[in-house]
């Protein structure tokens, strides 16, 4: 999974659980994985079809910091640009990317490269179904995926948390 470059054109998660949430990667040739989220409290794991095992803390309370583990290895972090942002700047495989708000949604969110190439967008499945479609644009590692999908979902909570209050 760490030097694979997936590029199929289109994945999609599914969406089940309510405090504990479950969401499940499938591409067009099959099961990738699956990446479960805990509540509110900022972590999660992804465990892949090919038994690979990706864990997603939040380190701190107060900081809108992610890092994302392989075993008891930090491989990647996500903090926002700036304060007050809702954008997210990663560094993982020894690139930095940009993951931000707007795309051709109104809720989606664009995967850019150093370079400001477009990799992927994320797009809420629509009505009533929870999930997302990914659209890959350009080839990338399906750890940089699912760190970029755990990211937007948090995004995501937030925003419903913010409206329900």
């Amino acid at each position: 999974m760490d030097r694979a470059q997936y590029k199929a054109d289109l994945l999609e998660t599914t969406v089940s659980g309510t405090f504990k949430t479950v969401h499940v990667f499938n591409s067009p040739a099959g099961l990738l994985g699956d990446l479960t989220i805990k509540g509110s409290k900022g972590e999660g794991r992804f465990v892949g079809a090919d038994q690979v095992v990706l864990d997603f803390k939040k380190p701190s309370f107060w900081k809108n910091h992610y890092e994302i583990q392989q075993g008891i290895t930090v491989v990647g972090k996500a903090h926002p640009p700036k304060k007050l942002r809702r954008a997210f700047e990663i560094n993982l495989e020894g690139g930095i990317f940009n993951l931000a708000p707007g795309g051709t949604k109104r809720r989606s969110w664009t995967l850019l490269d150093a370079q400001g190439q477009g990799i992927c967008e994320i797009l809420p499945r629509g009505g009533l179904k929870r999930g997302a479609f990914i659209k890959i644009k350009a080839g990338t590692s399906l750890k940089l995926l699912v760190f970029s999908y755990f990211l937007v979902e948090k995004r995501w909570q937030e925003e419903r948390a913010a409206a329900a209050a």
